[in-house]
């Protein structure tokens, strides 16, 4: 039966530590007046609502994750095989849960994780309620009713509004969270810092910009004052009664008339005109500023960057790398990490992310390499082992392989290293010249041992025939002529 903790658990305390902490968590909720760097995550999810410029970074986040592929792979490369059918069930498991799909998972803690400060938190179902059970289901919680214990057993809990007086707090094996920005104060500690936090007062600057544009387009007349001129005062006073007046009723919209003055009329406005103000160059600023709260540029929403002279093309290239190594890249690691958690130890989460310059960059780092090691190696400078070692640790190799030389690896170098001794035409002998260029041409080795054994065949002969003439015996002694 899954266990449910109801009383508050107190803070965690590493043994002999020395460091002061706030005697409850719960001191740290209260806000902070005047202070905006503190909200509830209504407020701040109302702030981001109301600004089109970081609700649009915080979707094209969100898309541009949603749009890589991804994988589940052994830590241990060689146990691929043994791991395989446990590879399948969280592939698929996070595909679909039954109750969300892969899409919807992300954009609900992606959401979360950029909006509010707690960041994104799910309850993890896992088999007989163990720390180390399969997942069986996942529950998508609301940010905003979550808040952290400092806990080690229990990290978080969650309240919510409508029943304030039930608190519910969550093991560490059964729930599982990811946050920005760590805070560092003491009464903040727990806490994270969502982008929307970090940008506040460029927010609050383009909220007032767009609010002050959109009264320029409304019917009411703009602050200022009505300079009638010449005009009597009684005369004016009956002038904007009948104004009043003809303002008033089912249409109020209406066209006053001046008469009966010598001098021009003229409108004495309490604010500047807006082509002095330059406010579309403010807005812009403002707007960059936003959008790099985010780790992110003005072109990667689909809002031109460039002045009149608009934007070069290596310009935008080097922008969308500036993204995919900040924000994107930042956002990546954090979802990795966070599926990682819930995984076995074994196993780990990855993302495709097939980078066209990236993987040019990267073969042209190993080809360097290679050739610079093989140099270095055959000189002796360096062993083969040490070449291998040093490319695992500059990152040019990104599965898990051993530091160490297979056998046959290393075999094989050994072999280039030291090739046998042979000779360059083993089975030829003679001057390798044609019989017709005055050589002897190429007389095989097998054919010279055959004529070689016959010519010692025939000496002996001879010899023999020799030794009859002479008369001498086999031992060299003259014979007797017996005859």
């Amino acid at each position: 039966m899954t266990r449910v903790k109801t009383s508050p658990p107190e803070p965690t305390r590493e043994k002999n530590q020395r460091s002061i902490d706030l005697p409850t968590y719960l001191t740290r909720i209260l806000p902070m007046w005047g202070n905006p760097s503190w909200l509830n995550a209504d407020a701040w999810r109302s702030i981001v609502m109301r600004q089109p410029l970081a609700v649009a970074c915080r979707e094209t986040l969100i898309a541009n994750l949603i749009a890589l592929d991804w994988k589940i792979e052994p830590r241990d490369s060689t146990k691929r095989d043994e791991n395989k059918k446990e590879i399948e069930y969280y592939e698929k498991f996070f595909e679909n849960t039954g109750d969300y799909d892969w899409t919807e998972i992300l954009d609900w803690i992606v959401g979360d994780l950029l909006d509010i400060p707690f960041g994104a938190g799910i309850e993890v179902g896992r088999e007989s309620d163990e720390p180390d059970g399969r997942i069986l289901w996942l529950e998508l919680l609301d940010g905003a009713t979550l808040f952290p214990t400092l806990n080690d057993d229990y990290p978080v809990g969650q309240r919510v509004k409508e029943n304030a007086l039930k608190t519910v707090y969550f093991p560490y094996y059964a729930v599982n969270r990811l946050y920005f920005s760590p805070r560092r104060e003491i009464t903040r500690k727990g806490w994270g810092m969502a982008p929307p936090e970090k940008i506040y007062l460029s927010l609050e600057l383009l909220n007032r910009g767009d609010v002050y544009y959109a009264n320029l387009l409304l019917d009411t007349p703009a602050a200022g004052i009505l300079d009638l001129g010449d005009m009597a005062k009684d005369s004016a006073e009956d002038w904007v009664k009948a104004w009043r007046d003809m303002l008033g009723g089912v249409d109020p919209f209406k066209i006053p008339v001046l008469y009966e003055h010598e001098k021009p009329v003229s409108w004495i406005p309490f604010t500047r005109n807006p082509t002095e103000l330059m406010f579309d160059k403010a807005l812009g600023r403002y707007g960059s500023l936003v959008t790099a709260g985010y780790g992110m540029n003005l072109s990667d929403i689909g809002i031109s960057a460039g002045t009149s002279g608009g934007e070069t093309l290596a310009g935008t290239i080097r922008q969308e790398r500036q993204t995919r190594r900040t924000g994107f890249a930042r956002l990546k690691k954090k979802v990795k990490f966070f599926f990682d958690r819930m995984l076995p130890a074994y196993l780990e989460f990855k993302f495709i992310d097939l980078d066209d310059e990236l993987s040019v960059a990267l073969g042209r780092a190993r080809l360097a390499n290679s050739t610079a090691w093989n140099q270095m190696v055959v000189a002796g400078m360096f062993t083969a082992e040490e070449g291998r070692q040093q490319m695992i640790a500059d990152g040019l190799i990104t599965i898990s392989i051993p530091e160490a030389l297979p056998p046959e690896a290393k075999q094989r170098v050994d072999m280039q290293l030291n090739p046998p001794k042979v000779a360059e035409r083993p089975t030829a002998l003679g001057k390798p010249v044609a019989p017709s260029g005055g050589g002897h041409g190429e007389v095989k080795s097998n054919i010279v041992d055959d004529f070689a054994d016959e010519l010692d065949e025939s000496e002996n002969i001879i010899s023999d025939i020799i030794k009859d003439m002479i008369g001498e015996d086999d031992n060299g002694k003259t014979k007797t002529n017996q005859e």
